[in-house]
């Protein structure tokens, strides 16, 4: 719990210490299409997992950095885990709060607009 806190505050400060200059506030859902692989040295345990279909949801908050360029973050919930179908049905589902930290490049081509991110992301299982 100390390290969500810890993640808090620098999300918090962040948002804080940003100039003020039409911040974009929004909601983010979508899919996430998650597995797992189990390895012990070089053997690979978990060949009869498959995907587990879920999904992420969360307030997102984006700050301009320029005309192209901006700072992404927000908290998402997120659910990812595996199926396993070998004699018996059994799904696990694993609920993490990330936190992205993304810059983003957005462009105008046409009158549609396209934009390109990246960047890493904090996680925290909570169940």
């Amino acid at each position: 719990m100390k390290t969500f806190t810890k993640i808090l505050v620098v999300v918090t400060l962040l948002t804080i210490v940003t100039e003020s200059k039409a911040q974009i506030v929004g909601i983010k859902a979508g899919l996430n299409l998650a597995n797992m692989v189990i390895k012990n040295d070089n053997m690979t345990m978990s060949e009869d997992f498959t995907m587990n279909p879920m999904f992420h949801v969360g307030p997102t908050l984006e700050f301009p950095l320029g005309e192209v360029l901006s700072f992404e973050t927000g908290l998402l919930l997120s659910v990812k885990g595996y199926n396993y179908d070998e004699g018996q049905h059994d799904k696990t589902n694993l609920f993490y709060l990330d936190v992205p930290l993304r810059a983003k490049a957005t462009f105008d081509i046409g009158g549609i607009g396209i934009y390109g991110a990246a960047g890493p992301y904090a996680g925290m299982g909570i169940v």
